[in-house]
C-alpha cells in the first residue's frame, strides 16, 4: 500500500490519469452524439456519420487518429467534427488537472480517499462535459443524463469526504428551485421562455456535489462566462441577419453553468476567500 501511496504522487500516475481521461473522452463523443437521438450507446460500434463505416481501433486512438487523419475519415474522405479530438483532449486534460489536484498531492490521506475522491469528481466532470456539448449541439440537457446523475452523485460524493450529506441535499434542492423561479417568472410574468428546466436540473447536480455554498459563485461564473460570449455572438448573428430579433435567439446556459462549476471545483475556496474574506 505504501509502493501505491508513493506511485499516487508521481508525474506516470498523472499521466496514466491523462491516457484514462482521453480514452473515456472518446467513449463520451458516443454518448454525446447519440443519446439526443434516443441511440444506443453501445451499439452499433463507432463510426463514420457520412458513410457509416466501422472505425478501426487504429483508428480510433484519443485525438492522435484524428491529427493523423487530418480530421477526415479514412474510407470516404468526409471532414470529422472537431467536437471529437476538444471533447477527447478535454476530458484528458480535466483528467490530470483532476489527479493531481485531489490524489497526487494529497499525501497525508489514505489511498482509498485519494482515488475516491478523484472517481466521484472525474465522473462529475466528464457529466458536466457531456451535458455542455449536449446542450451546445441540441439546446437541449437530457433528463436520462442529469436524474440518475445527480441521484449517484449525491452518494458517491460520501466517498469525497469534503461537503457534508445536509449541505449537498440543501444544494440538490436549491439549484433545481433557484432556475425553477427565474423560469416561472419569465413564464408567467413576462410570456416568454427564459431559463429551462433543464438548467435546473445541472444546477442540482452541482448542488448535489459541491454543496449548496458553491451555486452562488458558480451561477455568477456562468452569468459572466455567458455575457462575455453570447453578446458578441448575439450581435454578430444580428448583423448577419438584420431583421432577426434577438429576443428570439436561443442561447444555451448548460455550458456555462458548467463552466461555473468546473472553476469552482478546482478554486472555488480560494475565489470565496477573495469575496468573503475572513473577519
Amino acid at each position: 500500500m505504501e509502493a501505491l501511496a508513493d506511485f499516487l504522487s508521481t508525474p506516470l500516475a498523472v499521466a496514466c490519469a491523462v491516457a484514462l481521461g482521453a480514452v473515456w473522452g472518446s467513449f463520451y463523443n458516443v454518448v454525446i452524439g447519440r443519446v439526443p437521438r434516443g441511440e444506443s450507446i453501445v451499439r452499433p460500434p463507432s463510426r463514420c456519420p457520412s458513410c457509416k463505416a466501422p472505425i478501426r481501433p487504429w483508428d480510433n486512438i484519443p485525438v492522435l487518429s484524428y491529427l493523423a487523419l487530418r480530421g477526415r475519415c479514412r474510407r470516404c474522405g468526409a471532414r470529422i467534427s472537431l467536437r471529437y479530438p476538444l471533447v477527447e483532449a478535454l476530458t484528458a486534460l480535466l483528467a490530470g488537472v483532476i489527479f493531481w489536484k485531489v490524489a497526487g498531492s494529497a499525501v497525508d490521506e489514505a489511498v482509498a480517499i485519494r482515488l475516491g475522491r478523484f472517481a466521484v469528481y472525474f465522473t462529475f466532470a466528464s457529466l458536466l462535459v457531456v451535458l455542455g456539448f449536449i446542450d451546445l449541439d441540441t439546446k437541449r440537457l437530457p433528463d436520462v443524463i442529469t436524474l440518475p446523475g445527480t441521484v449517484i452523485l449525491f452518494f458517491a460524493a460520501f466517498a469525497a469526504h469534503d461537503v457534508s450529506w445536509k449541505e449537498r441535499l440543501i444544494g440538490l434542492g436549491a439549484g433545481y428551485l433557484f432556475v425553477r423561479l427565474i423560469a416561472d417568472f419569465y413564464y408567467y410574468v413576462l410570456k416568454r421562455e427564459g431559463l429551462g428546466l433543464g438548467d435546473g436540473k445541472l444546477l442540482a447536480m452541482v448542488g448535489a456535489v459541491l454543496g449548496w455554498r458553491a451555486l452562488p459563485l458558480v451561477v455568477f461564473v456562468g452569468a459572466l462566462a455567458g455575457s462575455l460570449i453570447s453578446i458578441p455572438v448575439l450581435l454578430a448573428t444580428r448583423n448577419r441577419s438584420p431583421g432577426t430579433s434577438l429576443r428570439h435567439v436561443e442561447v444555451p446556459f448548460g455550458p456555462f453553468l458548467a463552466m461555473g462549476a468546473l472553476v469552482y471545483l478546482f478554486a472555488g475556496p480560494q475565489l470565496l476567500a477573495l469575496v468573503l474574506p475572513p473577519g
